[in-house]
């Protein structure tokens, strides 16, 4: 065959294809003109579509997209989320042999009938689900499908126990606005026995640890449903911003007490941690609602830290009104023999006594009967020889230097110093094994 003739032959075929499809397009949109003619003449969308009076069946899942927060202060649970529903409009029902096989279009939400639902626990202004260039799609047994989406945020009644190591049961409730259950009945999709998380994306502060759906009793003849969410706070930003650095601070509140008092900063420390305590006091403060149904226990321990730290710098004016007292002012026989015993128990004397009793001058040995020996140091102070009949008095025992020492005021604030630190400590100590744990586990 010659080129030309092919030439013109294939021309010919494109021409008849595009032709038989501007046929078929034709068609099929003529179809369409006429369904919607078919349908939609004389259809009224604010009338409930059944023939017989019937109560309609609204089919309702919810797609849960992601947690958006949840606000302790306000009480609050921001979620992104899809409502599908399904019912039957006896007046959109055809056969699609007579209309080119067509068995389901799209159409505007606004053109339709909609079932009047709201979101019962919302926190903003209370509307109808859905947005009007929202769409439904219309299938040829007369079944509707709709897919509004939502941002909402809804009520959340948290409980602040244990925070941040709490978990909260939050809820969607669904129900009709004006409709009552002899209208329509909102019944679980079927084979749906919560929320569906084909879609959901992870939040960053909170875990989803399990949801449930379930029918709640009518309520003025409104049918309603519940989605229920539980959330567990994820905790390592918590751990290493609050708890981390109260656990640090806890352990430096009685460390006033080792500053002796001559180095004039007791005071000022004892200030800087309460005023660090004050500040991660208002920053949990500042997260909580403002109720009193439910305490922090977190709000408690730092509470009592702040206390513990309050009455160590009290304390420490006290160490340092004592140390500077004049020695005109005498102690007391039984205030002495109390701080001498106290000084014994908490080793303060012991202390002071080996180190008085390593500064005493040894003789020097004789070097002739016996070899050197680094046991002890050697005396650098020169011994003057006796006689035969003259006696050496041999050195105070460590049992004449404890009870000769002379109870000065100095002494006194250096015992007291001692004793408030061990007390303090212990009262930390025993603060922070019992509420850490409560807060960690208690949940």
């Amino acid at each position: 065959m010659p080129p030309a003739s092919l030439l013109l032959l294939l021309c010919s075929c494109l021409l008849g294809l595009r032709f038989w499809r501007c046929e078929v397009e034709a068609f099929t949109q003529d179809h369409r003109y006429s369904l919607m003619e078919y349908l939609f003449n004389g259809y009224r969308p604010e009338v409930r579509p059944t023939s017989d009076g019937q109560t309609t069946f609204l089919y309702v899942a919810l797609h849960l997209l992601s947690i958006q927060g949840l606000d302790e202060k306000s009480q609050e649970l921001g979620t992104s989320f899809i409502v599908e529903a399904f019912w039957y409009d006896d007046w959109l029902a055809w056969d699609p042999s007579q209309y080119g096989n067509i068995s389901d279009f799209l159409y505007p939400q606004s053109n339709v009938w909609l079932p009047d639902l709201i979101i019962e626990n919302s926190e903003e202004s209370q509307r109808q689900l859905g947005y009007k260039m929202n769409m439904v799609r219309v299938n040829n047994l007369g079944f509707i499908h709709w897919k509004p989406s939502q941002v909402i945020k809804t009520a959340c009644d948290i409980d602040v126990t244990y925070y941040p190591f709490d978990t909260q049961s939050c809820k969607i409730i669904i129900s009709t606005w004006m409709s009552t259950v002899y209208d329509i009945d909102i019944v679980p999709h079927e084979g749906n026995v919560g929320i569906i998380l084909d879609r959901y994306s992870q939040s960053g502060t909170w875990k989803l640890l399990s949801h449930s759906m379930e029918m709640l009793p009518n309520e003025n003849d409104l049918t309603r449903i519940q989605f229920s969410l539980k959330l567990k706070r994820l905790r390592t930003f918590y751990i290493l911003n609050i708890i981390l650095p109260v656990l640090f601070l806890s352990f430096t509140a009685s460390l006033v007490f080792l500053l002796p008092a001559e180095a004039g900063e007791k005071i000022g420390m004892g200030i800087t941690v309460l005023l660090a305590y004050a500040v991660y006091l208002t920053i949990i403060a500042d997260n909580m609602p403002q109720t009193s149904l439910q305490v922090s226990y977190l709000a408690v321990y730092l509470t009592l830290l702040l206390g513990l730290t309050a009455m160590g710098v009290v304390l420490a004016v006290v160490v340092l009104h004592i140390h500077h007292k004049s020695d005109d002012c005498k102690i007391g026989k039984r205030t002495e023999r109390v701080i001498r015993k106290l000084r014994a128990v908490f080793c303060i004397s012991k202390e002071k006594a080996a180190k008085q009793l390593w500064a005493i001058p040894f003789p020097p040995h004789d070097t002739k009967e016996k070899g050197p020996t680094n046991s002890r140091p050697q005396s650098k102070v020169a011994v003057t020889p006796v006689s035969g009949d003259e006696a050496v008095s041999p050195p105070p025992s460590y049992t004449q230097i404890v009870e000769e020492e002379k109870i000065t005021w100095p002494k006194v604030a250096e015992t007291m110093d001692r004793i408030m630190f061990i007390f303090t400590s212990c009262l930390i100590v025993i603060t922070t094994a019992v509420f850490i744990p409560l807060l960690a586990f208690g949940s």
